[in-house]
């Protein structure tokens, strides 16, 4: 069954993509939503040990912060309430992540090796996030995404520190995810930026599951 509905998650996640890329929002609206939700069913239903319940809720904030976003306007530099919330939720999404890699046991070497990249992204893309945020909303909400970044410098890190080779790849595509919505929304327009943020982070969702899924079997 857990296979089952990895595929039926692939194959909407696809049609997301095409969604996303060809800007139909209708099938957007169903499809991206839709894509977590059996990201949570394959995760509930699969053998994941001491992380499982980790791991559902943090897909389960992913599905809550995806329906938040759908409701913001991508066009606008302003930051609105929808985008808050899907901020907050993906925050809490996070933390649910570093606890469940921490459950499933880090190793020394890997979890610096991972610091080490998610340090020199976040050099590099950080500065420029932080400046467009503070013009955005001022200097609180710059903090605030400060905090984000460090959460999602953490299940990086964490992820490869796990030292399974396709929960660290997942882990780095959903920072790659963030990291280029972050420049689209306070920074400059990314070509084809939607579809990248789409499919980096479909991606590390999945792959992140698989890689533990696999771990724990």
């Amino acid at each position: 069954m857990t296979v089952g509905l990895l595929v039926a998650a692939a194959l909407v996640a696809a049609l997301d993509w095409v969604a996303v890329d060809q800007r139909f929002f209708r099938i957007e609206y169903v499809a991206k939503p839709l894509t977590l939700a059996l990201l949570v069913a394959a995760a509930a239903t699969g053998t994941l040990g001491a992380p499982g319940p980790w791991v559902v809720a943090a897909l389960a904030c992913g599905l809550v912060g995806d329906i938040a976003l759908l409701a913001a306007d991508e066009h606008s530099a302003a930051v609105q309430p929808p985008f808050v919330a899907g901020l907050a939720a993906f925050l809490v999404g996070h933390a649910c992540y570093v606890v469940a890699f921490l459950r499933a046991g880090v190793s020394g070497l890997d979890l610096l090796a991972g610091a080490l990249v998610a340090a020199g992204i976040a050099t590099l893309a950080l500065p420029a996030v932080l400046r467009g945020a503070a013009r955005a909303a001022g200097t609180q909400f710059a903090a605030v995404v400060a905090v984000y970044a460090a959460a999602l410098a953490a299940v990086a890190a964490l992820g490869v520190g796990t030292g399974s080779v396709i929960t660290a790849v997942g882990a780095q595509l959903f920072l790659v995810s963030d990291v280029v919505l972050a420049r689209e929304k306070f920074v400059a327009r990314v070509p084809r930026g939607p579809l990248a943020v789409a499919v980096t982070y479909h991606l590390g969702q999945g792959l992140i599951l698989i890689g533990l899924l696999h771990a724990a079997s």
